[in-house]
């Protein structure tokens, strides 16, 4: 067996992730105990940041950035005093405005923006391939990782504004749904920006709807979503809907038991759904070229599979964008459809109870 690879597809928990000294990754000790109570530093940002005001540039880039890039905005939000409102400017309106955040909105068709209403002083750019996962030490056993996206910006802020921000984990904004749960309700992401890398497929995720049908006989309902530009493949038993708008998807997400989908900014939002009665859908990410433990919520209902280059990419705090790692090299062990469907079905029944 080769020393370099990890062999078998992973399976994570949504949560906290808290291992002993020596199975973290390799990633940066904070320079200060957080969980004890520690504070950042004896000097505080925060204050001149606060009276000149602030602006986030969230990117131009996939829907998954600009939703994981609030972190920055919820920490800098939190650790700046309140502020009347912020504002969004940038080409979804419409969903932001069923963010959690006191926003008002605009459309242009420029990058997403965030700036507070008294000014926009201090810029600060969110960028995926910057902040590295943090390590808080627990004590002589433990350490805590924050390795997920939006918690890597935050403690990063944290450390600017020199404050101890409130969130411990996950600090990402709910978006609000009116729509309930329907039981046995499943929902698959076929979306993605690059399906001939990122994509479990149609037929994958028909397989999966078998699986779960065969094993256990309710009154199952599928929905898959798809991207505009998807072949028209009609699959039994499973609704499609092609190209449905992020805003839209909401309603879809809230009324799923479990998501299971890529490693796109769709199934990240389904993370983020909140219901009229304050729950979430579980979700399962599936990963293959990218990080499992980066590109997610770090919500304790956010769960992933992940290939082994996903799994070596974790350990290693590796970025294939940033460091320029063309993951066609490590051939089967970045594909998707490696990952059994028996698998996926067994996580799904797991997680929300099933069996």
């Amino acid at each position: 067996m080769s020393p370099w690879t990890i062999d078998t597809v992973t399976r994570q928990h949504g949560g906290p992730i808290i291992v002993p000294h020596q199975h973290a990754p390799l990633a940066r000790a904070l320079p200060y105990r957080r969980a004890a109570g520690e504070l950042p530093s004896y000097t505080s940002g925060a204050g001149a940041i606060s009276q000149c005001g602030w602006s986030v540039v969230l990117g131009d880039r996939g829907l998954g950035d600009v939703l994981f890039a609030l972190g920055l905005v919820q920490a800098l939000a939190a650790g700046t005093g309140p502020d009347r409102e912020l504002h969004y400017q940038g080409p979804r309106p419409r969903l932001l405005q069923r963010c959690r955040l006191p926003l008002s909105t605009s459309f242009n068709n420029g990058p997403h923006t965030i700036h507070t209403s008294h000014g926009r002083g201090l810029t600060f750019h969110a960028i995926p391939e910057r902040p590295p996962a943090w390590l808080d030490i627990l004590d002589d056993e433990l350490v805590e990782v924050h390795a997920a996206l939006p918690m890597r910006y935050y403690l990063a802020a944290e450390q600017i504004l020199g404050v101890r921000l409130p969130a411990d984990r996950a600090p990402l904004p709910a978006f609000t749904s009116s729509e309930q749960a329907r039981p046995f309700h499943v929902v698959f992401v076929s979306a993605t920006s690059w399906p001939s890398r990122k994509d479990y497929g149609g037929t994958g995720f028909a397989r999966i709807a078998a699986i779960l049908t065969q094993r256990f006989p309710v009154p199952w309902t599928f929905t898959l979503i798809t991207s505009t530009d998807a072949e028209p493949t009609p699959l039994e038993g499973i609704e499609i809907l092609p190209g449905l708008d992020a805003v839209d998807c909401l309603d879809v997400f809230a009324s799923a038991e479990v998501v299971i989908g890529n490693d796109t900014g769709l199934t990240h939002l389904a993370a983020l759904t909140e219901r009229p009665d304050g729950t979430s859908p579980h979700v399962i990410g599936l990963y293959g070229r990218h990080a499992h433990t980066k590109w997610t919520t770090g919500a304790a209902r956010h769960h992933a599979l992940a290939t082994p280059f996903s799994r070596m990419l974790a350990l290693a705090d590796r970025c294939p964008v940033r460091d320029h790692l063309d993951d066609t090299l490590w051939s089967q062990t970045v594909n998707l459809a490696d990952i059994p469907a028996e698998s996926i079905a067994d996580f799904a029944s797991e997680i929300a109870g099933w069996w």
